[in-house]
């Protein structure tokens, strides 16, 4: 047992639950400090009930055998499903099969609209092979580049307008060639079963593997401090004191912190210089608010999620509960379940609105979406106010600014995680990041700060069984 040694761990999403449980691993005891009443932060199940929803609609998949071995171990065999993911876009009323199909393009939408698609995708590569120079491109850049400018539109534009809440053109392309498919021009006999899109899946949701996380942690002594939000973070240069909401203060030798990066480094003392204080400042993120709707007719959507694209409705994407697990609606429901994100900002219109103005948006997006003829059972909204970093122009180049800046003034600070390294990383990236840091605070040479930065499409050479 390494009891020299002292960490503390503030958050208990996917990235602290992580950490917390390979510093066990290691013979340390750590303090663990959520801000909210629950584990598992965007990866959570809340419930209602007998009805589960999942905020996020999480896929487990992973490329990492460390990773996929914590699942196996926390959850056994028999309480994880196996689900085909099945997308589509919803295009001026047609359901187009996503990621992209260059055969469905055409039948789906028209010849007409299928050849101006086909001919602007053609010029875009033209200009692609004409460019001498490789420079760093916007979203808009890059999606009319990657599908042309006819495809793009009706597409990806008003999709990433409704979900980033930005201007394309303000926005960085870094997230792209990892999560946007290029169109795929084979015919369907000869995609063969490695492009089958199967990924594991918890059967009462992705929470239960994080609740089956935080139980380990307790059989082992580490029990996390919830509703504990962390408002003060201080080294007085022998060690970290960490102050509490109710004033308490917990001291230790390291911090790993999965608090959003932008508000860890204006809690910090000493006061970071000005221009790194600024720089944080410009860090942005999405909110996400999930209403989760029972509806008492049966609807056959042969689809996981369904994209909006376009502006005659609020919501930016639709889950179907049912093809994710029978088990998040209670046992003999026979009607239709279904969850609608809506993408927003922390503290605008839509993140305060009270539930009779949310209810009434739901309404109509449901008559839109052409399920809006069946009565309501049950309701449910869950609020995730820092959901996903916002990829704007330099976000790349200030985090590491930041980074080098933590580096060198405060090695024993280790920032972890989706929200902590302000990055958009999948549930295994933040997993990873959070071994990573572990392994660096007990001297090891390794970087959590190159997980996840390959450009190519990360969704390849995945371990699902």
């Amino acid at each position: 047992m390494a009891t020299h040694r002292n960490p503390l761990i503030i958050g208990a999403g996917p990235a602290g639950l992580t950490a917390a449980l390979e510093l066990v691993h290691r013979g340390v005891v750590p303090r663990i400090y959520e801000a909210t009443e629950h584990v598992g932060g965007l990866a959570r199940t809340p419930t209602a009930g007998q009805w589960r929803a999942d905020p996020g609609g999480h896929r487990f998949f992973t490329q990492h055998e460390e990773i996929m071995d914590l699942w196996k171990e926390l959850l056994p065999h028999d309480e994880w499903l196996a689900v085909p993911r099945r997308s589509a876009m919803l295009v001026d009323g047609h359901l187009v099969p996503y990621p992209l199909l260059g055969r469905e393009l055409v039948t789906r939408l028209g010849f007409r609209s299928g050849m101006r698609g086909a001919s602007g995708l053609m010029w875009s590569r033209f200009r692609r092979g004409m460019r001498a120079v490789e420079k760093e491109q916007t979203f808009r850049e890059w999606g009319i580049e990657e599908f042309g400018k006819h495809w793009y539109r009706i597409f990806f534009d008003g999709y990433v307008r409704k979900t980033w809440l930005a201007d394309p053109d303000s926005l960085s392309s870094d997230w792209a060639n990892q999560r946007i498919k290029p169109i795929d021009w084979r015919r369907a006999g000869k995609r063969g079963d490695a492009d089958d899109d199967v990924f594991r899946y918890p059967r009462l949701g992705p929470g239960q593997l994080w609740d089956a996380a935080a139980a380990a942690l307790t059989d082992a002594g580490v029990t996390p401090s919830l509703n504990s939000p962390v408002v003060g973070l201080h080294h007085d240069g022998r060690q970290w004191n960490i102050e509490l909401q109710n004033g308490d203060i917990a001291a230790g030798d390291a911090v790993f912190s999965s608090m959003p990066l932008q508000l860890l480094m204006h809690m910090l003392k000493p006061a970071p210089p000005k221009h790194i204080r600024a720089i944080a400042g410009t860090l942005r993120h999405r909110s996400l608010i999930t209403v989760a709707v029972a509806l008492s007719e049966h609807r056959d959507i042969p689809y996981n999620w369904v994209y909006t694209p376009g502006a005659d409705c609020r919501v930016g994407r639709v889950q179907n509960y049912l093809r994710w697990s029978p088990a998040l609606a209670p046992e003999g429901f026979t009607g239709t379940y279904l969850g609608l994100e809506y993408f927003t900002l922390p503290h605008d219109d839509l993140w305060l609105a009270d539930d009779e103005t949310l209810r009434a948006i739901v309404e109509r997006d449901l008559q839109v979406l052409g399920v809006g003829d069946s009565s309501v059972q049950q309701l449910m909204t869950i609020r995730s106010q820092y959901a996903y970093p916002i990829y704007e122009a330099g976000r790349e180049r200030n985090v590491v600014r930041i980074r080098d800046y933590l580096r060198e003034n405060h090695p024993g600070l280790h920032p972890i995680g989706r929200n902590g390294m302000h990055r958009y990383d999948n549930q295994d990236h933040a997993m990873l990041s959070a071994l990573r840091s572990v392994g660096r605070y007990f001297g090891e040479k390794v970087d959590p700060w190159l997980v996840n930065t390959g450009l190519g499409y990360h969704e390849t050479g995945l371990l699902r069984s």
